[in-house]
């Protein structure tokens, strides 16, 4: 009876130990699953934070790339500044607890590495994610250098306040300022000829060089245009997207009276162009003429039959590599009959440009190239702002690529 319960308890013990050994593997096991299943779940986390501020940041590369391209003041700065830095920061993108800082440093004129971290806040943490990139832009100037305003001969102005930005005046002969002119250039004036300022006018300038502000500058041949060259495919008439005759334009711009006219593309017209009375004309790519342009051309009271009043004219520029402007194989004239004449765009008379007139605004962003210049406005301001890609597309011969490049790319976390 003694064996049988020494037995007994000794089976009940070797059922505890077993008992007890299963139980604590059951719990090894189940901790290893915890411990597996939040190892996991940090490593999942830890991904999709890290996918999120990559995402935060290549956004923020994409902003500053679209920033060097479209935003005037960062394309200027990065094209023309080779010490130029700046910061820009967005507190809310993509992800509700998203933000990004972008910076971008210049090595030199176009060129420099934009520096973008991805921030993304979750519970009392923040991840982060930084990307680099090195980005360039070919540039070339074009081919009448960084003037806004070119004349093979001279530049005469009269009763007018002239403001050039970003760039400088040009005259292969004489810049002449008279009758209480007030002219105020970003860079710098330069004639092979003479500066002659007269009383009661000023020209100021970041520097002046001329016959009489030695050393006078080298001369500047005036580029051509082709207009209509046979055989040419890249001439105007052959790129053009209407060809009317001077009737034929005439006639549409009669049509269009009391309402805007817009014209698409390349305009070219085998004749004179007169823009009458109360025309509003808006112009998405370039306006050209086999003969002269006049702009808000002086009729008895301004009228155009019983079209009367001011003409209004907008020009812009439909994309980064197309042509743009108002250019005429003779001369181009503003008249007094024009009320507003706001451009994107080239400016080009093969013979001469002449402003007689008393516009509310002249508003020029690209470049004016002409045989002479003539500016007489009544103290009306005149706005002109420098770009070299306006310019080189409106000639023809674009010296440099219109497109921001990716260099190289880095990350870090």
């Amino acid at each position: 009876m003694n064996t049988f319960l020494s037995n007994l308890k000794l089976q009940h013990g070797f059922v505890l130990l077993t008992t007890i050994l299963i139980m604590a593997l059951m719990l090894m096991l189940a901790l290893y699953v915890i411990s597996f299943t939040l190892t996991e779940f940090k490593i999942s986390t830890s991904q999709t934070l890290s996918m999120r501020t990559y995402y935060l940041a290549e956004s923020g590369v994409a902003e500053a790339i679209w920033r060097l391209k479209n935003d005037t003041d960062w394309k200027i700065n990065f094209e023309t500044d080779p010490n130029w830095t700046i910061t820009y920061s967005r507190p809310s993108a993509l992800y509700p607890n998203g933000s990004y800082q972008i910076q971008v440093v210049n090595s030199d004129r176009a060129r420099g590495e934009i520096t973008v971290t991805g921030y993304l806040n979750f519970g009392n943490s923040i991840a982060q994610r930084v990307i680099k990139t090195n980005v360039y832009k070919a540039l070339g100037e074009s081919v009448v250098g960084d003037a806004g305003e070119y004349a093979d001969g001279n530049i005469d102005m009269s009763g007018t306040v002239l403001r050039v930005h970003n760039g400088s005046i040009f005259s292969n002969n004489n810049i002449i300022a008279n009758f209480w002119s007030i002219i105020d250039v970003d860079k710098n004036a330069l004639a092979t000829g003479n500066i002659l300022t007269h009383i009661n006018s000023s020209i100021n300038a970041a520097a002046k060089y001329a016959h009489n502000y030695p050393p006078e500058p080298d001369p500047i041949a005036m580029p051509a245009v082709s207009f209509d060259n046979a055989g040419d495919p890249d001439s105007y008439k052959a790129r053009a997207s209407h060809i009317y005759t001077t009737s034929q334009f005439s006639d549409l711009l009669w049509n269009n009276r009391g309402a805007t006219l817009t014209l698409d593309g390349i305009t070219y017209v085998t004749g004179d162009i007169n823009i009458y009375g109360a025309t509003d004309l808006i112009i998405n790519g370039a306006l050209v003429a086999d003969g002269n342009i006049t702009v808000g051309k002086n009729t008895s009271f301004c009228c155009w039959g019983t079209n009367c009043g001011r003409s209004h004219v907008i020009i812009n520029r439909p994309t980064t590599d197309s042509p743009s402007g108002l250019l005429s194989k003779g001369r181009i004239d503003f008249e007094l009959c024009l009320d507003s004449f706001n451009a994107h765009g080239l400016i080009y008379a093969n013979d001469k440009i002449n402003v007689l007139s008393l516009p509310y605004l002249i508003d020029i962003t690209g470049g004016v190239i002409s045989r002479k210049v003539t500016l007489t406005s009544i103290w009306q301001g005149i706005d002109l702002t420098f770009d070299n890609e306006i310019i080189s597309y409106g000639l023809g011969d674009p010296q440099f690529s219109p497109i921001v490049a990716v260099e190289h790319w880095e990350e870090d976390y």
